[in-house]
Parts: structure tokens; sequence; C-alpha cells
């Protein structure tokens, strides 16, 4: 389930951040050549607001990513301790084991 998560996150940062990029690079073009429902006066305005767009979904891909490795350190962690505890059982049922067969004999 996690795996689908992330790859929905994935694809809904691809398909903003395309839409982002194509704002910036859009409003670079249109950009002094030509004069869209007169908004050439503010044309610049929407430059600035496509780039905070794109760094903010940098910003948000970069905090994903540092979540997704503290997720799995802390998964490695708890397999790790998970192990250790496993080989604890294992050790104590050995010595009860050992304990039955010396007072069998």
């Amino acid at each position: 389930m996690k795996d689908i998560r992330h790859l929905a996150r994935m694809i809904f940062y691809s398909v903003f951040g395309f839409y982002q990029l194509s704002t910036f690079i859009f409003t670079i073009m249109v950009d002094g050549h030509m004069d869209l429902f007169g908004l050439l006066d503010d044309i610049y305005k929407f430059k600035y607001i496509a780039l905070v767009g794109i760094t903010f979904v940098m910003i948000d891909y970069v905090w994903y990513r540092i979540e997704r490795r503290g997720e799995k350190k802390r998964e490695e962690a708890m397999i790790h301790e998970n192990n250790v505890l496993k080989a604890k059982i294992y050790d104590f049922q050995e010595a009860a084991k050992a304990t039955d067969i010396s007072k069998k004999a």
C-alpha cells in the first residue's frame, strides 16, 4: 500500500511540475511578443508566480525524499530489533531444551 501511495505522489509531482514548468516557459515566450487579452502589462508577474510554484514543487520533493529516507531507516531499525528478539527467543528455547535433556539423563 505504501508503494502505491509513493507512486501516486510521484505521478502528482510529475504532472504538477510539468504544469508549473510549462507555465513558466509559456510566460517567457509570451513576454513582450504577443498580447493575450490585454495582459501584456502583467505578464512579468506570471513569470515570478510560476517560478515560485516550481520552487515549491522542488522544496516539497526534497522534503518527501528526506521523509522517505527517515522511514526506511526506522523500518530497518525495526527489522533489526525484530531479528534480535527472534534470536533471543531461539536462545531461550535452546537453553530450555538443553535443561530438559540433562534432566532426562
